[in-house]
């Protein structure tokens, strides 16, 4: 569990995501940086808040997580977690996806977020890290 203000700021931006799509977007707007900038893995680089919010699907109404570890490096928290992501009706947009974090911050916020998973893996019934 969190052990440092930055990993509490990361597993309470990352569990505040639900249960609708308002949360998901209050999620973003309370705990990111306005010049915040998003990376994942065949996505393309998302700078700022409004590009985030554009990227993500418009009916992803929660994220589920299961955390594995969670690692503080001065500014910057990493975070092995097991993922399900859901859209507002309940069907899910992934399922069991694991990925590796990396969360920069600065001022009580998240600067920079960087995910890494296998995105060919989204959707799995095998929750086993």
């Amino acid at each position: 569990m969190p052990s440092t203000d930055g990993e509490r700021l990361v597993h309470t931006f990352l569990t505040s995501m639900g249960p609708t799509p308002a949360d998901v977007r209050t999620a973003v707007e309370t705990y990111l940086t306005d010049d915040c900038v998003w990376e994942n893995p065949g996505s393309p680089v998302c700078r700022g808040k409004a590009e985030i919010l554009r990227l993500m699907p418009p009916d992803f109404a929660r994220l589920e997580v299961r955390f594995g570890h969670l690692a503080t490096a001065g500014e910057t928290v990493l975070v092995e977690r097991l993922e399900d992501m859901l859209r507002a009706d309940g069907t899910h947009i992934a399922r069991n996806l694991k990925v590796m974090g990396a969360f920069d911050l600065r001022a009580g916020r998240i600067r920079a977020w960087r995910d890494y998973f296998d995105h060919t893996h989204l959707i799995t019934d095998s929750p086993e890290w």
